[in-house]
């Protein structure tokens, strides 16, 4: 690990997946190294609370597309979280600050962005879709995925500008359904099982779209912020200030029109994450029934909000092999064991 002073750039600090990833970075054994500068929406006590761990907050939003520049053009490495797999002006904000670095310095630089396997969806309204699963070995499978899937103008601005510049070092981390307790300074809850626990409240009861037969990969918060630690780690000693030219980067370590990783530990079809929910609230007294039926097609609108509507009865299936290659061993809960979790967390916010 390096032992010149990293200066890393990470947006969503202050949300679920950037949140966690920001824990990790400060538990690192090299934390003592980072110099960490964090894009935060917030208030005063939000800042407070961040220097004093010494992270550098800076204020600001997506739509801050000066201030993204400037940080990331004095950025080492930049993780991208904060509504990062559709926002495509932050990510142009954020590429145009690396490539002023590696103009002004001539050296490598790192970006690790965050999208998601809804690029992968495949819109069967709940029916149980194809057998394809994608896998991150074969980046030729997932180049081949149309241009108008959900992210994928994102996905192929970042490989364009990876070809355009070889110092920009870019790897395009892909989590599935990500659920369990975040361990961020403020939101720790993932938005997926919040908003199916408050519409079950809401409407007394859980409807399916569809027969739920349809499948989605899903990973524990803990195992994907050791995988981007993983990918941080391998990603610094191939290409960071200390890297050494003469050493080879691992095989399975990829960047630019390769450099996808899928993150996943786990597949369940949408009617075992509903009727499991259902079970929960079932039992705790919150609702008169855990039988879950199908909602009529007429009645998904009113019943689920954007951008849930028709997600929630998708499928997206794929196998996270690079990662694993690289020595991810993901252990944690499956999402089926932490729903009850997930319902006593939702229940304690919504009465505060």
């Amino acid at each position: 690990m390096s032992s010149k002073q990293i200066n890393i750039f990470l947006t969503g600090a202050t949300g679920y997946i950037g949140g966690s990833i920001l824990t990790g970075l400060l538990n690192h054994p090299n934390a003592s190294n980072f110099k960490i500068t964090a894009l935060i929406r917030g208030d005063e006590s939000r800042v407070k609370k961040l220097e004093s761990l010494g992270v550098t907050p800076v204020v600001g939003s997506n739509d801050s597309h000066d201030i993204i520049e400037k940080a990331a053009s004095q950025s080492d490495v930049v993780i991208h979280t904060a509504d990062s797999a559709d926002d495509l002006p932050s990510a142009k904000s954020i590429v145009s600050g690396l490539n002023k670095r590696t103009q002004t310095t001539g050296k490598q630089v790192i970006y690790i962005h965050t999208s998601g396997t809804g690029v992968l969806a495949e819109d069967v309204r709940g029916k149980r879709g194809s057998n394809t699963v994608y896998n991150d070995l074969d980046p030729d499978q997932i180049n081949g995925l149309a241009e108008i899937q959900i992210h994928r103008n994102v996905d192929l601005f970042i490989i364009n500008a990876a070809q355009v510049n070889p110092l920009l070092k870019s790897v395009i981390v892909l989590p599935s359904v990500i659920y369990g307790t975040g361990t961020g300074l403020f939101k720790r809850q993932t938005i997926v099982f919040v908003k199916l626990i408050q519409i079950a409240l809401q409407q007394g009861k859980l409807g399916l779209i569809g027969p739920g037969e349809a499948t989605w990969d899903n990973v524990h918060i803990d195992d994907l912020v050791d995988a981007y630690i993983i990918l941080f780690n391998e990603l610094l000693a191939a290409y960071g200030p200390d890297a050494k030219p003469d050493v080879k980067p691992n095989p399975y370590l990829t960047t630019g029109r390769e450099g996808y990783y899928f993150v996943e530990n786990g597949r369940n079809t949408w009617r075992e994450i509903f009727e499991k929910v259902s079970e929960i609230l079932h039992k705790k007294g919150y609702i008169q029934s855990s039988k879950v039926t199908s909602i009529p097609d007429d009645e998904i609108n009113t019943v689920f909000p954007e951008p849930f509507r028709w997600f929630l009865g998708t499928q997206s299936n794929a196998t996270a092999q690079r990662l694993r290659k690289l020595g991810w061993k993901p252990y944690r809960p499956s999402v089926l064991d932490t729903i009850e979790q997930e319902v006593d967390a939702t229940i304690s916010e919504n009465k505060n």
